[in-house]
């Protein structure tokens, strides 16, 4: 199956990983008419298929992701954006990196190596419990299955049927997260599977703010 990704970099200011929410909240609170910008529906209800439209620092700049027809609604609402207000501070904006690409998303017969770029949020509260009161061997399969299970949400929100079981490898380290003002934990580290993903999509818990961004390792070394 094809995707398309465009991809719109935000030239100007640098920012942090917990500066993106704060991007994500001034579009939203600007077009609320556009529930792909913040997948609430209203009255503390949200739409939890997979985000079409996700927000990213990468290397320090901002980058937002916009998946097939939400292209167009990106490119509405930064049409003639010229800063981004994020309470504590100003961004401005200076140029405009616009990038459309053709993705697969697909099973394939290799195996291959990911990394992520910002922190996984793999736990929630019914599994937490479980993975901590869990040894080692029985942590990773713990976090494989739930990796696995991303990677099947992921193409069921984008419209891919999975026709054949999902391998997979994994090498994970835990990471202190501040979610929302809250102490959590994260993963970071490479996994290998015979999945295709495109480029900085997210997977687990938040990626319309920035966690779980995947890139592919190009030399690996996994092994």
């Amino acid at each position: 199956m094809e995707i398309k990704i465009l991809t719109v970099r935000l030239e100007g200011s640098k920012v942090k990983d917990r500066d993106i929410p704060k991007i994500r909240g001034y579009l939203a609170e600007r077009f609320p008419q556009y529930l792909e910008l913040h997948n609430h529906i209203g009255e503390n209800k949200f739409n939890y298929g997979y985000p079409v439209i996700q927000y990213k620092s990468i290397g320090g700049v901002p980058n937002i992701i916009a998946i097939n027809e939400a292209s167009k609604i990106l490119i509405d609402v930064l049409y003639d954006m010229k800063e981004i207000d994020m309470k504590d501070k100003v961004m401005n904006i200076l140029e405009k990196g616009y990038v459309l690409k053709t993705e697969e998303l697909k099973t394939t017969e290799r195996m291959i190596e990911y990394r992520f770029l910002s922190p996984w949020l793999a736990l929630n509260q019914a599994n937490y419990e479980k993975f901590i009161n869990s040894n080692s061997g029985e942590r990773v399969e713990i976090l494989k299955k739930i990796l696995t299970g991303n990677i099947l949400s992921m193409a069921k929100g984008l419209g891919y049927c999975v026709d054949k079981p999902i391998e997979m490898l994994i090498k994970m380290r835990p990471v202190k997260v501040n979610y929302k003002d809250r102490k959590m934990i994260g993963f970071k580290g490479e996994f290998m599977t015979n999945f295709i993903i495109p480029d900085y999509l997210g997977l687990g818990k938040s990626v319309a703010r920035g966690f779980g961004t995947v890139v592919r390792v190009k030399n690996g070394g996994f092994m």
